[in-house]
């Protein structure tokens, strides 16, 4: 304070707190989760696995790139995770730990990894599709609803074909309810009539 010459204690750590605010999320993100950020760059830069708990487990991951969820606001570390062997994405605000490891980043799957980079979303849902039927009103729903909003692929009247993840389906559509037939893949199909059944049975 004494080198900035601040007169105003409480200005000072207002404007802070205001310029703050007004960042987007992500570079809110940025300044909470600085050492997270650093640390992960480190290792992209270098090439290096990085060691983190997440979901208050371990698990070792090859970062491969750092990318912000286009019409969410947050940011997620795309990498190939050795616990569960398969490529995920975390969302950096809930990485509880991190450590850079010695061993070198392996790339299974170059093409893929490119990919899911130009196509990025936090589902990891490219090349990944379903089949919907949507009325009038869904149709409206869809274009009003943002948030983890599928691709659409291709429409054929009201039945749609949507690049989309049977998680994503299940975290966006239930908003719904009759507006929107779930027709493929069959068992997404069966996830969502087995739950409007028991919503059903509340009612009755």
């Amino acid at each position: 304070m004494k080198e900035h010459e601040v007169q105003n204690e409480a200005e000072f750590f207002r404007n802070i707190f205001f310029k703050y605010l007004d960042n987007p999320r992500y570079i809110r993100e940025q300044i909470l989760f600085s050492e997270i950020f650093e640390k992960l760059q480190l290792a992209l830069k270098e090439k290096k696995k990085v060691n983190i708990k997440y979901s208050g487990e371990i698990r070792t991951i090859n970062p491969y790139f750092l990318k912000v969820a286009p019409g969410e606001d947050r940011t997620y570390i795309f990498s190939y995770c050795e616990k569960n062997e398969d490529y995920r994405n975390y969302r950096i605000a809930n990485i509880e730990n991190i450590s850079l490891s010695k061993y070198n980043i392996e790339f299974k799957d170059l093409e893929y990894i490119n990919n899911i980079d130009k196509n990025f979303d936090p589902f990891l849902s490219f090349g990944r599709n379903i089949k919907i039927k949507i009325n009038e009103e869904g149709q409206k729903l869809f274009e009003r609803v943002i948030l983890n909003r599928p691709k659409v692929l291709e429409k054929s009247g009201d039945i749609w074909f949507l690049e989309c993840t049977n998680r994503l389906a299940k975290i966006y559509f239930p908003q719904f309810l009759s507006n929107v037939e779930i027709l493929e893949p069959l068992d997404l199909r069966e996830w969502f009539k087995k739950e409007l059944e028991k919503s059903l049975d509340r009612y009755l």
